[in-house]
């Protein structure tokens, strides 16, 4: 079964440190099969608006995304998505940024003219499997700051337990609060 450590935090008067409560959990009788980070979300990725969007007269499959992060520079990017126009405010990967899956965004020529950084769908971004197109944020959402923020994301940390039938009582969050405040 699956807990959150900040629902268990919020339940009870618990400390923030994942090892002592991993180890609280496993004393009261839950064997702690995994501890995992989710909600991880990619440094260096940031908010951005779509200043203007031009093709290019060589490459048809492409077009420059004009940017603004709020920094007062324009920042171009070649993409391959057509999905966003002038005024939608986009995550934008600047160059630096390490990808989930590995690859390092870096300012490189495409068709000739630079492109700084990328424009981002859900999926490069861990937040689903859409890779359909650029991901269009809320129009209010403030430029520059990270998506993670503007989205209201947050790194968890999650326990996977193993609840034994004879602990009903620890089917829930509620439950192993309890058990967990208790101990401490």
């Amino acid at each position: 079964m699956k807990i959150v450590h900040s629902w268990l935090r919020d339940l009870a008067a618990l400390p923030d440190d994942t090892e002592a409560i991993s180890f609280a959990l496993s004393d009261i009788g839950l064997a702690v099969e995994g501890v995992e980070k989710v909600g991880a979300t990619v440094a260096g990725v940031i908010t951005a608006r779509v200043i203007k969007t031009e093709r290019h007269p060589d490459a048809a499959k492409v077009h420059r995304v004009f940017l603004d992060n709020g920094d007062g520079t324009e920042h171009h990017v070649w993409c391959g998505a057509f999905n966003m126009q002038a005024g939608d405010i986009i995550p934008w990967a600047t160059p630096g940024t390490t990808m989930l899956d590995g690859r390092l965004i870096e300012t490189k020529p495409i068709v000739g003219i630079p492109s700084e950084g990328m424009c981002c769908s859900a999926r490069e971004l861990g937040l689903g499997d859409d890779h359909g197109g650029i991901l269009i944020m809320d129009p209010a959402t403030p430029l520059g700051i990270p998506y993670g923020q503007a989205l209201g994301l947050a790194e968890e940390i999650v326990y996977d337990i193993d609840v034994l039938r004879n602990r009903p009582d620890a089917y829930g969050h509620v439950g192993v609060a309890r058990d967990l405040a208790a101990r401490f």
